[in-house]
Parts: C-alpha cells; sequence; structure tokens
C-alpha cells in the first residue's frame, strides 16, 4: 500500500511539471519599447524608406533640356536614280527660355513629391500617436474596470446576505445585477480592443509575430500637458497648401515655356545635297530654314486654357487656406475646452465630500459595511469620469499640435515624454 501511494506521488509530480513546463513560453517576458522608440520606428516603415530612395534617385538625376529639338536626316529619290539621290540634315533648335523653364519646372516636380512624401509621413507619425494614446487609455480603463467589477461583486454579496432584512430593496439588487453585467460586457469590448491596438503597434514595428509592451514611465501627465505653453510656437506654412502653391508655380512655368516656344521665330536649319552634277559646286549644296509665324500659333488658345486653371488653382489656394485657418482655432479651441473640462472635473473631485465622509466612517464602529461599499463605489466612479476627461484632454493635446503642424517640426521631439525627448531619425 505505501508503495501504491508512493507512485501516486510520483506520477502526480509528474503531471504537475508537465503543466508547468507547458506554462513555461508563455510565461516569457514580452519584449519591451520605449515611447520614442515606438515613435522612432516609422522610419522603419516600407513606405518611408520606398520615399526617401525615390526621393534621392530624383535628386542624383539632372535633368537639363538639350539645346536642340531635334536632329533628322533626310533622304529623297528623284526618278528612282541613286546619283540624283538627295540628302538632307535638319536640326531644329530649342528656346533658351523654355529650356530653362522646364529645369524649372522639374525643380518644382521634385519638390511637389518631396511634400508629398513628407504629408505620408506625417499621416503615419500622427496615426502611431493616437494609436499609442488610445492604446495606454484602454489598458488603464481595463484595471478600472476590473475594480469597478470587484466592487460589484462585493455588493451582491453583501445584498444577498440582506435578503430577509426588513429594510431591504430588491432594486437595488437587481441594480447591482444589471450594473455587473454592464462592466462585464464593458470588459469585454475593452480587452477586445487592447489585442486590436496591440496587433496595430505590433504592425508598426514591423514586428507581427512578436508581442511588444510599451514603457509607460516617461509619459507625459495631464497636469505636464496644462502646464506647457505652446500657443506662441511658430509653425511653418501648411504642407497642403505649400503643395498647391508648387502645382500653380508649375503651371505658370509650364504656360511661359509655351509661349517661350510660340516666340522662337527660327524653327529649323537645313543643309541639303541635291547629288551629283556636271560640275562639283553647281547647285549640289543649299540651305534652308524654317521661320514660325506666331499669329497662326495655338499659344492663344492655350493661353485662354492656362487662365481658367490659374484661377481654379488660385481658388484652391484660398479655400485650402481658409480651411487651415479654422482647423487651427478648431483646435486650439478644442484643447483648451479640454483642459477646463479636466480642471473642473477634478477639481470638483478634490472638493467632494465623499472622500472625508468615507474617511470619518470607516474610523467609525457599527458602520454597515454597504454604506462604505456605496461610497467607495461613489468615489471610483468620479475617478472613471475623470479618466474621460483626461482621454479627452491627451487626444486634443495631439490634435492641437497637428493643427498648428507643431508635431511634425523638424527637428522632431517626442511630445508624449515629460522633457521632449528628440527622435533621431537619422540615426
Amino acid at each position: 500500500m505505501f508503495l501504491s501511494l508512493l507512485l501516486k506521488l510520483q506520477k502526480n509530480k509528474f503531471i504537475l511539471l508537465l503543466l508547468i513546463g507547458s506554462f513555461i513560453p508563455s510565461l516569457k517576458a514580452q519584449n519591451t519599447v520605449s515611447i520614442s522608440d515606438y515613435l522612432r520606428a516609422v522610419k522603419d516603415s516600407n513606405q518611408f524608406k520606398l520615399d526617401a530612395k525615390n526621393v534621392s534617385s530624383l535628386n542624383d538625376y539632372h535633368y537639363n533640356s538639350p539645346l536642340l529639338k531635334s536632329v533628322q536626316f533626310r533622304t529623297e529619290s528623284r526618278d528612282l536614280l541613286l546619283k540624283r539621290q538627295e540628302y538632307a540634315l535638319r536640326i531644329k533648335p530649342n528656346s533658351l527660355e523654355a529650356i530653362s523653364r522646364q529645369k524649372k519646372m522639374y525643380t518644382d516636380r521634385i519638390s511637389e513629391y518631396e511634400i508629398e512624401t513628407q504629408l505620408s509621413f506625417n499621416e503615419d507619425l500622427e496615426k502611431r500617436y493616437l494609436l499609442l494614446i488610445e492604446y495606454i487609455f484602454t489598458d488603464k480603463s481595463i484595471d478600472l474596470f476590473e475594480e469597478k467589477q470587484l466592487q460589484l461583486r462585493d455588493k451582491l454579496t453583501i445584498l444577498s446576505k440582506n435578503v430577509y432584512h426588513t429594510n431591504f430593496d430588491v432594486k437595488d439588487l437587481i441594480d447591482a445585477e444589471d450594473e455587473l453585467l454592464e462592466t462585464n460586457l464593458k470588459l469585454i469590448n475593452l480587452k477586445e480592443k487592447k489585442l486590436n491596438q496591440q496587433a496595430l503597434i505590433n504592425e508598426l514595428l514591423n514586428a507581427e509575430n512578436e508581442s511588444f509592451k510599451i514603457i509607460t514611465d516617461d509619459f507625459i501627465t495631464a497636469q505636464q500637458i496644462i502646464e506647457t505653453n505652446l500657443s506662441d510656437t511658430n509653425s511653418n506654412e501648411n504642407l497642403v497648401i505649400s503643395l498647391q502653391k508648387l502645382k500653380l508655380n508649375n503651371l505658370e512655368n509650364e504656360m511661359k515655356m509655351e509661349v517661350a516656344e510660340s516666340k522662337l521665330v527660327l524653327d529649323y536649319v537645313q543643309a541639303k545635297y541635291g547629288g551629283k552634277r556636271s560640275f562639283l559646286f553647281d547647285e549640289n549644296f543649299s540651305i534652308g530654314i524654317g521661320i514660325n509665324i506666331p499669329f497662326f500659333g495655338e499659344a492663344r488658345q492655350k493661353k485662354g486654357d492656362f487662365y481658367y486653371e490659374k484661377l481654379s488653382e488660385e481658388s484652391k489656394i484660398a479655400l485650402l487656406t481658409q480651411k487651415n485657418s479654422l482647423n487651427r482655432r478648431f483646435a486650439v479651441s478644442s484643447f483648451k475646452l479640454a483642459i477646463t473640462n479636466y480642471q473642473t472635473l477634478a477639481k470638483q473631485n478634490e472638493e467632494s465630500s465623499v472622500t472625508s465622509l468615507l474617511k470619518n466612517y470607516q474610523s467609525m464602529e457599527g458602520v454597515s459595511p454597504l454604506l462604505l461599499l456605496n461610497l467607495k463605489m461613489l468615489q471610483h466612479k468620479k475617478k472613471i469620469e475623470i479618466y474621460k476627461f483626461e482621454h479627452e484632454l491627451y487626444k486634443a493635446y495631439i490634435k492641437f499640435l497637428i493643427g498648428r503642424d507643431v508635431l511634425f517640426q523638424k527637428p522632431l521631439l517626442n511630445y508624449l515624454s515629460t522633457n521632449f525627448e528628440p527622435l533621431n531619425l537619422s540615426d
């Protein structure tokens, strides 16, 4: 019997070891990454690498229009006799002003592409900031609602013991059960949301098969955001407006190039050899030129099209300027409102009598456990409300930086760190 008991213990020990071993992979420490490293990883995105490569290639290619539009060799037969074969070399020159305009157009197109790539980069960086804020606040929300879940379970336990008391109100029990169900559903949604956010973060870090934990030790506090003076920060011109102005400038250069070409009087110069004659220099060679008559060109029609397109582009610039101004004012007002809402609620919570009342009741004997729990739950409810306004404050803060184009100014900084740590993308 002793032997069988020993064998059973050994068997159970073996099963226990197997169970512990199966959990070892899940207990493996997660990879950790700082907020700055997470934001800095934007330089590792495929789009960023492709854009940088394309811009470098365009800058390395020095475009120059040729001095000659074309060089043509022509031949013509007379009476199908080889000795009467004619040969001509025709050269078409280019306008010097057209060459200059063409070079400016190419330079502007490179600038357009650089701005477009910068806009793409800004969009990616903005996405990273907002996703990180959502992830951090989702994680904190889970903790808050798990605490609320425990409080509701304690309340149901207390209420179930008071079912037969004379002052028992069944509505309290029903309300508590409904609130617990609502909290459970909220937690399920929050945890699913966190998993999706984590997957997006891993994707942005180019590590879909790994799990990363963001270190938030240096995360800027709500009070630091409020105290940060960014209202007087000088911001560059909005890139979308700059891009539209470049397109207008390119359109003007294109039209000026067309005008320069239409004003080119000399169309071509031609040297011709007319075949063998009895005398070597008797009408064998000839020189010809072509003259453009500007009154019959397409310049007038193109000018009309140009003025229409120019007015259209100028109208777009005016609308974009107005829209950008409105967006900036809205971002500033939203940020100020978020600060006011957060400070007002935080101050009300500080001045609330619930905290002092709970402290006094806890020091007294014979106080109902349900009363103490209700006060704790009320205190926790205010904490959740403050937390919602704090979340809105962080989002309004980032959108304020975006609206004023401060977030993308060089050198790039980590505006979610306490000291605005530099983001050195060139490292």
